[in-house]
């Protein structure tokens, strides 16, 4: 296997201009890797994920990088006992000095799992302090192979200053009662109140309203029926609204807010019963209305895998309205990667890629986290598993989720390509060399929108083939033009029509 080194890959991409990379990274040596969240601040991202160097259990770590993608420190946190892991998406919050993460702590015997929330200084990485989150029903959870579980999944900033956190627990230690909370806490990790909530099940992400109340997407207990619910500063419950008609949605869910006026969510929901393929199903809600305004349903691949601990579904809210999902997909076995999925505002389908590191006929990625970022690219982390142990993967992409030359997997270095004249006008020859059969083209612009596509009708196996393709009706611009062969991305190049 070719190892790039992660550092020369970041100093490339930048020095060249190029501000997209696909790489794997082991930051403390030999041992298994992955990403969970990523944070950011003005100066610099934070990469929460966990870390195996042959030890007994699984710890966190974090990695902290520049603007320039340059690791200047991280950190890991060992405990010798209690293996930890990460909810993905929303477990990791940076608040001026202080990063926050909040771990599900599980023993080995898996007698028992919940919660802990620790202070690190952004810093130096340090931890400043770290509190056990306990099970609510303390004499029932403290009798010997309880077999408790009360854990955190996700982590938010207050106005106040403070922290909201969500969890879900098994009532009075019994698997099938499960139950949700909201834990607020202070700045110091004190305990100002915390909610539980018999009606609901399945807390996974939370977003501060207008009011500093909480919207959080949650079903209810022992249905599918999928609901946006809000509660007052004081974790108080003000009103639901049923977000997702789909009889077979599920979870768990993700949030985001645009405008303080609307909801977005997303889960998956059951497309096939007979083998448990799942799709991906996102609505949007008027919060002032409480009124559903629409909910669509996707099919990416074969199924989303996303209802475990370390798989989740991500949606996020672009500037002009536009919508982001992503997540992981798998076409058959062990076959998984990361997805990207572009909607408008009405969410009608915009554009889907799918990210792998290793070209290898099966992929084996998997997507926990995805970052807009400041250049309108995303930033995805996750883990890479081709080889045993696993890896911490990261890729970022640009503006049209195209990550560049790192995409282009081996086989491809030997394709080549051009498009002329360009600028063009009505018309462009497109020139290649003919080593691929079955390949297409797509012409996008800079927000991903498909304005033109087709098959190119080249013979397999000649030296030099040529195309003309139709550019009349495209308005002047700059486009993205690609060339691909199935899912793989042969060739990519700006082109600039105009009058």
């Amino acid at each position: 296997m070719k190892m790039i080194s992660v550092f020369y890959l970041f100093f490339f991409a930048f020095v060249n201009g190029n501000a997209q990379f696909n790489d794997t990274i082991k930051p403390f040596g030999y041992g298994s890797y992955d990403f969970s969240c990523l944070a950011r601040d003005d100066s610099f991202y934070y990469f929460l994920g966990g870390v195996n160097n042959s030890e007994p259990v699984w710890s966190n770590m974090i990695v902290k990088f520049n603007n320039a993608f340059d690791v200047v420190n991280k950190k890991k946190y060992f405990d010798t006992i209690w293996r930890t892991a990460d909810y993905p998406y929303n477990s990791i919050v940076v608040n001026k000095n202080q990063i926050l993460i909040c771990p599900q702590k599980t023993k080995t015997d898996l007698t028992a799992a919940f919660g802990k929330i620790i202070c690190i200084n952004k810093h130096s990485l340090d931890t400043l302090w770290s509190k056990t989150i306990l099970h609510p029903d303390t004499l029932v959870a403290n009798q010997p192979s309880s077999g408790q579980f009360s854990d955190l999944t996700s982590i938010k900033s207050t106005p106040d200053g403070g922290y909201i956190l969500t969890g879900n627990y098994n009532k009075n230690c019994v698997s099938g009662d499960m139950r949700s909370f909201l834990l607020k806490i202070d700045s110091l990790g004190n305990v100002q109140w915390r909610r539980t909530y018999n009606e609901y099940y399945t807390f996974f992400d939370i977003e501060i309203a207008q009011d500093s109340g909480y919207l959080v997407p949650s079903g209810l207990n022992g249905t599918n029926a999928i609901q946006l619910v809000k509660f007052d500063k004081n974790g108080d419950y003000e009103w639901k609204t049923r977000v997702m008609y789909n009889a077979l949605a599920g979870y768990p869910l993700s949030l985001s807010i645009q405008d303080s006026q609307y909801a977005i969510t997303s889960s998956y929901y059951l497309y096939d019963t007979d083998n448990f393929y799942t799709g991906v199903n996102i609505s949007k809600v008027d919060i002032n209305t409480k009124t559903l305004l629409w909910e669509k349903d996707f099919i990416l691949y074969r199924t989303v895998e996303n209802i475990t601990l370390h798989e989740a579904m991500g949606v996020e809210v672009l500037l002009d309205g536009s919508i982001i999902v992503s997540g992981t997909l798998r076409q058959y076995g062990s076959d998984n990667r990361a997805f990207i999925l572009k909607l408008n505002t009405n969410g009608d389908s915009l554009w889907t890629k799918t990210y792998n590191f290793k070209n290898t006929t099966t992929a084996r990625c998997q997507l926990n986290d995805l970052m807009v970022c400041e250049d309108g690219g995303f930033l995805g982390v996750g883990f890479d598993y081709n080889y045993s142990p696993t890896t911490a993967w990261l890729f970022k992409t640009d503006a049209n989720g195209v990550v560049g030359w790192e995409e282009h997997p081996p086989m491809a270095e030997h394709f080549e390509a051009k498009v002329y004249p360009n600028p063009a006008i009505n018309f462009a020859t497109l020139q290649y060399n003919c080593n691929y059969s079955n390949m297409s083209y797509e012409i996008i612009d800079i927000s991903g929108k498909v304005h033109r596509n087709g098959a190119i009708e080249g013979q397999a196996n000649s030296t030099v083939c040529e195309v003309l393709i139709p550019l009349n009706n495209l308005s002047p611009g700059q486009y993205q033009f690609i060339i691909k062969t199935g899912e793989l991305t042969l060739w990519s190049e700006k082109m600039i029509i105009t009058k």
